[in-house]
């Protein structure tokens, strides 16, 4: 007879936002198909519930999602697609503890009690509720090592103090080798003395951190060892890198329209030998129409052919790119299924925000990266993919404030780097080394892999120790 799973149940509450719930959609895949756990259960916002149920569909019956009424006005946002502005998210952060009671009632009655509560690092109220349950928590931040050990030492030991410009050069605590710039930071990280209302968060968010189990990280240990090994010598938590969780990914239930069209149209190219750069700025990117312009006129001028995914509020319901590029761009909207796309033969590049999930979808099938960071730990993410793993290449914008177009990825940039990614030797070069890491994540997930066992040594970790608490 089998031995029974060490977790018997995991509850899951993820940030209301894509790009956080795919990762734990695909853990729980893993943990059911692993039999590392008996039933996996979701809770979310309303609004927020398809997408989950459809990132669940092909992991059997234990897995299961939790509706959370989300207790302010009607037409709230429930998610981050919702929101208007990218500089609503602090707002909707603030908003969404207004979930705390439902989602204390709701895990308390659900049965079997949950062993383990895999958390968002933005809910930290749910610290509050676990430990009232005495239920074990990890954390889940969305970041890559690189950038979790960089913006912690940066702050804990603060060489930006010591720079007396933005490009001005500092050595990174424990890398003798880095050297990075306030410009590689985003606020609030790039001032050594950080503060206002996105500081604040972070420093609540720590302290919910510090006290969990563990902080789950989609990377593995030969992407990042340098800086998983730092941050596990130096600090009281642990980081567990398990991924990348997107291997664990099933293939769509349902293909949409979008899909099957875009399916076709890669295919064709791949039939005439015309190298395809994919080219998407994540869901929650804001682009002016002057910078979706420039774009637009460098990837036409560029000679490559390119899958653009881009998004209705970038665009007027008068001016959407309808047959502009002829056959060689295909323009799509809403949310696709992305890695399949990558994994696609055709496609040889990728310019891309530099959301984590993006960078380790393209490393993953071994796709080069044009690097256009936008907000959050982005511009770490790119110095990583250019200068640490050399994986790609980086479009920056125009820093000139006496000439029109500051501030702006200009055309004419977007127009050579697209070339140099699809058929220079730079891109070829970065190419190789995509295709090296590509081999190494796999391996990294097969029986016996880094990430292999760092799963089933965590769940054994926190098994064990509920145990001996008598729980």
């Amino acid at each position: 007879m089998a031995a029974s799973p060490p977790l018997r149940h995991v509850a899951m509450l993820p940030f209301m936002a894509k790009g956080h719930a795919m990762p734990l959609l695909h853990l729980a895949h893993l943990l059911l198909g692993r039999r590392l756990a008996s039933a996996v259960t979701f809770f979310t916002t309303p609004r927020n519930a398809p997408f989950i149920r459809a990132g669940l569909a092909g992991a059997g019956a234990g897995a299961a999602v939790v509706e959370l009424p989300f207790p302010s006005e009607q037409d709230a946002p429930q998610s981050t697609d919702e929101l208007p502005s990218s500089t609503s998210l602090v707002d909707f952060v603030t908003a969404v503890a207004a979930l705390q009671p439902a989602f204390a009632d709701a895990l308390a009655k659900i049965e079997p009690r949950p062993d383990l509560l895999v958390h968002d690092g933005f809910l930290r109220w749910a610290k509050d509720i676990a430990d009232e349950l005495g239920m074990p928590r990890l954390v889940t931040l969305g970041f890559g090592g690189f950038a979790t050990y960089v913006n912690r030492a940066v702050t804990a030991h603060r060489p930006n103090a010591r720079v007396s410009s933005p490009s001005e050069p500092f050595p990174v605590h424990g890398v003798p080798d880095l050297r990075l710039t306030k410009a590689d930071l985003n606020p609030p990280f790039d001032d050594p003395e950080p503060s206002g209302p996105h500081w604040d968060l972070i420093c609540k968010n720590r302290i919910s951190m510090y006290s969990s189990r563990g902080i789950i990280v989609n990377s593995f240990h030969e992407l990042e060892s340098i800086y998983i090994d730092l941050w596990n010598r130096e600090f009281d938590i642990k980081m567990w890198p398990i991924g990348p969780l997107c291997l664990a990914a099933s293939e769509p239930a349902v293909q949409t329209k979008d899909d099957r069209e875009i399916s076709e149209w890669l295919d064709s190219r791949l039939a005439m030998d015309r190298p395809v750069l994919y080219v998407a700025f994540g869901s929650q990117a804001e682009l002016s129409r002057a910078q979706l312009e420039e774009i637009a006129v460098g990837l036409d001028n560029s000679g490559v052919d390119f899958l653009w995914v881009v998004r209705s509020k970038w665009l007027n319901p008068d001016d959407r790119f309808n047959d502009r590029f002829g056959d060689r761009g295909k323009v799509v909207e809403g949310f696709i299924n992305q890695l399949g796309v990558l994994g696609h033969k055709s496609v040889k590049g990728f310019f891309t925000h530099c959301g984590w999930n993006s960078v380790l979808e393209s490393i993953t099938m071994g796709v080069p990266i044009l690097a256009f960071p936008m907000a959050a730990e982005q511009k770490l993410n790119a110095k990583f993919v250019v200068d640490v793993i050399h994986v790609g290449l980086r479009v920056r914008p125009k820093e000139d404030a006496n000439k029109a177009g500051s501030g702006l990825v200009m055309s004419g940039d977007v127009q050579v780097l697209a070339r140099e990614l699809i058929l220079g030797e730079e891109g070829k070069r970065a190419a190789a080394r995509a295709g090296e890491l590509s081999v190494s994540s796999r391996k990294t997930m097969d029986i016996g892999g880094s990430s292999f066992e760092n799963l089933a040594q965590m769940v054994q970790e926190v098994s064990e120790t509920h145990a001996n608490n008598g729980e």
